[in-house]
């Protein structure tokens, strides 16, 4: 890839007393941009309202006329608890009224920036390439991998209708969307291969495939998968070791695996909900603030602790938009939850037991193996880089999460500022390292 010029820290060739050093010192700094990518780990795609019907007219007509966002908003972001019906009458709200005023405000955003149709936006750079690339340019991006935002849609479709076995379908589907979108562009622009966890060898046949046209990543779901009704009566954890040849394909593929929000939200206890308010407020603000951060550092945690990344040491894994604040304090309550945190100032010659004590025969500390292969993206329109950036800098990874409502494509600029003064190997690896951990 041919190396471009990079934002910088602000150091400019100026007439100085040590005039001398100062242009050394912008030598070295323009050596560094010249060198250092910026790969853009999550990214989305705005796909148009009639992307299935102008990739597979079969699938679209099976599902009907295209749901808009907001027609399925109420079975993704709502409440829907029967502990609902036992509360009093004040309280008694459907899904869609237990979406809070802001949340709802944010959503009703992102409807209104889908392209209406794949014939008319062929000029829109939330989903069509040159146009994409354009943004990139002008934001200094080399690299972008994109999600899907409006594949929800459609899988809620089949679900009211009872067709669960479209649900395939439309993620292989979508597949087919974003590579030919991204089609003799995929040296900047990745498509986020959708997989199904329930079936194993479609996975790993999908993937496959997805790498040849371009994929670098796909999705993980961040809970386990199944449920109580499956053959096994109950659902199962993606660490246990009937995954672990998908690890292995995503090794030999070069492949990272990305758990974005969304995927796999933990759900909190129903006593929440009777709280005496005349409504659910508050059990919706919980579920969509707190219970999101969860399902990453159950994922984590389990993966750590049942040795994954163990017995797949070239594994990679990016969290994706749930923020970093929760990073420092998860690292360390997973280090001294096996016994392996290391500070003299703690030391008082007593003898305490860990919660872990035998359980725990794995030869590095939880932390080590995450900083060794997890990455974790910043909200950068919404949260500092710090104090995570400073407790985990090996484990922070950049992405603009653009063109949604909560993403911004002034990524890069609202990081330049924050990266003032750390080092050069701290900088290229929150830009570009990702990319060198899975050869791109």
């Amino acid at each position: 890839m041919k190396p471009r010029i990079r934002p910088t820290d602000g150091f400019q060739v100026h007439a100085v007393n040590d005039e001398s050093a100062q242009i050394n010192h912008n030598t070295e700094q323009s050596n560094l941009e010249l060198t250092m990518r910026i790969i853009d780990v999550d990214a989305h795609f705005h796909e148009p309202l009639d992307w299935i019907h102008a990739t597979d007219a079969k699938l679209g007509d099976a599902l009907g006329p295209p749901a808009r966002f907001m027609d399925v908003v109420d079975s993704v972001f709502g409440v829907r608890n029967p502990a609902i019906k036992a509360l009093p009458e004040a309280q008694q709200v459907n899904a869609l009224e237990s979406i809070l005023p802001g949340f709802m405000t944010h959503l009703e955003m992102t409807e209104q920036r889908q392209p209406a149709a794949q014939s008319s936006a062929q000029d829109d750079p939330t989903c069509a390439p040159e146009a994409r690339l354009q943004v990139c340019d002008e934001e200094g991006i080399d690299v972008q991998f994109l999600n899907p935002s409006f594949l929800v849609e459609p899988l809620v479709q089949a679900g009211r209708l009872r067709r669960f076995d479209l649900l395939r379908p439309i993620r292989q589907c979508w597949n087919t969307w974003a590579s030919n979108q991204v089609a003799g562009y995929t040296d900047r622009l990745i498509p986020v291969t959708q997989i199904d966890l329930q079936d194993l060898d479609w996975s790993i046949a999908e993937i496959t495939r997805m790498r040849a046209l371009g994929s670098r990543a796909f999705a993980l779901p961040e809970a386990p998968t199944g449920h109580s009704r499956s053959p096994e009566g109950i659902a199962k954890s993606v660490t246990h070791p009937d995954f672990d040849r998908l690890w292995s394909a995503a090794v030999d593929l070069e492949m990272a695996v990305f758990a974005h929000v969304g995927f796999g939200r933990e759900r909190i206890n129903s006593g929440w909900l009777n709280n005496g308010a005349s409504d659910v407020s508050t059990y919706s603000f919980l579920n969509s603030v707190i219970a999101p951060q969860l399902a990453p550092q159950l994922l984590l945690g389990a993966m750590a602790f049942d040795g994954v990344f163990e017995r797949h040491p070239k594994l990679t894994v990016v969290v994706e938009e749930v923020g970093v604040s929760w990073l420092p304090h998860f690292l360390a309550v997973l280090d001294h939850g096996v016994g392996r945190t290391q500070s003299s100032d703690l030391e008082d010659g007593e003898y305490r037991p860990d919660f872990a004590g035998s359980a725990y025969k794995l030869p590095l500390a939880p932390s080590e193996y995450l900083r060794r292969q997890v990455r974790v993206t910043p909200l950068v329109a919404s949260q500092p880089l710090r104090p995570a950036l400073d407790a985990a800098p090996e484990m922070l990874c950049f992405s603009s999460d653009y063109p949604h409502v909560e993403g911004t494509a002034k990524a890069v600029e609202l990081c330049e500022r924050q990266l003032h003064g750390v080092s050069d190997s701290i900088r290229s690896d929150f830009y570009g390292g990702v990319g060198e951990m899975i050869g791109i």
